[in-house]
């Protein structure tokens, strides 16, 4: 089986859709197939550029040409879109064929390419799209779409055209799948793949064993984790305000890992409360003491994103063994899981009261903590383990292309 990636991030960039893209190319390598990974050249944070062609672990990367402006700001980021577009068109055109063409939804609407290239192939190739957030319904929620301007409708256009084309939509939860299915998504051709973590390595290293918390000063501290995007559709508001609320406490540390459109916000109070504390960016052979390190684990989501997002820091936390503190939409699927395994609490955005009691009766209260994480690690491994989501798109690409034990309807490839 011949299989296309695209993405406009992959291997080894830090972007969680590069992770996630990474592991599924590799994971469809492992059993058999011939994987080719297009992407940008222009990595997610930095000014680095990668090779215009690579080969890691069977899988052939070739990146394509693109401005990079960055995140900075949203004429930069449409730049850095259009350019890669047109690039990732161009090498499309260039390629056979494949048996099956996989298309993220990073840039937005790149599924069109997809469709596009499906068309020129005479419906030979097997279009699936792997949909990480809904556009143009996420540029509207973020102000940067009025939603019945000529651009929205446009757009929207194009997604239901992409949604149409496709011989399989995958969703990343049930929410997620009602939206789709409302925005033209067939059920019969709808599929629910949770994103997910690597369970061999997260999880795995004892408390007295981590580095991290001896080189941050982190070893005996209550250390609530934000690790991730920092970005328009996280609410940091709440998770501040209970951090000043909480200034007083030696015991407690908040600590906030990554880069985003809304760094700034935790810059400022970083740079005023004694108990936050800010990092870059880590890189992932990092990841299971730096996640390892956390006493509580916290996603956060501003409101109106249920099902058009799912934050993809619930997974590792899950595999980590940590409660999670997750401040958002009740609805989401993020707040679904948690109410299902019973591995943390949701409250809403401004619950400032609750979410710092929440802490304070961890921080008292180790053992709770740990409970809810033995919890969460349980639902993980019967759910959202690596090897059980990569495996349902391995059973869903070949019932698409008539393999053997190829697994069709979505019900039988939802977790």
């Amino acid at each position: 089986m011949r299989v296309l990636l695209l993405n406009q991030f992959f291997h080894p960039d830090l972007a969680a859709t590069s992770q996630l893209a990474s592991d599924l190319a590799v994971d469809l390598a492992r059993r058999g197939a011939s994987v080719t990974a297009v992407a940008g050249q222009a990595s997610y944070v930095g000014s680095g550029r990668y090779p215009r062609r690579e080969s890691w672990q069977g899988i052939e990367i070739l990146r394509v040409p693109m401005t990079r402006f960055g995140r900075g700001s949203i004429a930069g980021r449409m730049s850095d879109y259009l350019s890669f577009l047109a690039s990732c068109a161009a090498q499309l055109a260039a390629l056979e064929a494949p048996d099956v063409l996989i298309t993220l939804s990073t840039p937005p609407l790149l599924s069109l390419l997809g469709s596009l290239r499906k068309l020129a192939s005479g419906r030979r190739t097997r279009l699936v799209y792997w949909v990480q957030d809904l556009y143009p319904e996420v540029a509207i929620q973020f102000g940067v779409l009025r939603e019945n301007g000529l651009p929205a409708r446009a757009l929207s256009q194009m997604a239901r055209a992409s949604l149409e084309s496709a011989d399989a939509v995958v969703a990343l939860g049930e929410t997620m799948a009602e939206r789709l299915e409302q925005k033209g998504a067939s059920r019969e051709r709808l599929h629910v793949i949770h994103n997910w973590s690597d369970g061999e390595s997260l999880g795995q290293v004892p408390p007295e064993e981590n580095w991290f918390l001896d080189q941050h000063g982190l070893r005996g501290k209550f250390v609530v984790l934000y690790s991730g995007n920092m970005g328009r559709g996280h609410d940091f508001e709440t998770l501040l305000a209970a951090a000043e609320k909480l200034a007083g406490s030696k015991e407690i540390v908040f600590l906030f890992i990554g880069e985003g459109a809304r760094r700034g916000e935790v810059e400022a109070a970083a740079s005023r409360l004694p108990n936050v504390r800010l990092l870059p960016y880590q890189p992932r052979e990092n990841l299971p003491y730096s996640l390892g390190a956390a006493s509580l684990s916290a996603i956060t989501m501003t409101d109106g994103l249920a099902g058009l997002i799912v934050p993809s820091k619930l997974y590792g936390a899950l595999a980590s063994r940590t409660p999670v503190l997750f401040i958002g939409p009740e609805q989401s699927e993020t707040a679904r899981v948690i109410a299902q395994s019973g591995c943390g609490m949701v409250f809403a955005r401004g619950d400032v009261a609750g979410v710092s009691a929440f802490i304070e009766q961890l921080a008292h209260r180790r053992e709770l903590g740990v409970t809810m994480g033995q919890r969460g690690r349980e639902a993980f491994e019967r759910r959202f383990d690596r090897t059980i989501a990569t495996g349902r798109f391995a059973e869903l690409l070949g019932s698409l292309c008539g393999a053997a034990g190829g697994v069709s309807r979505a019900q039988e490839v939802s977790a």
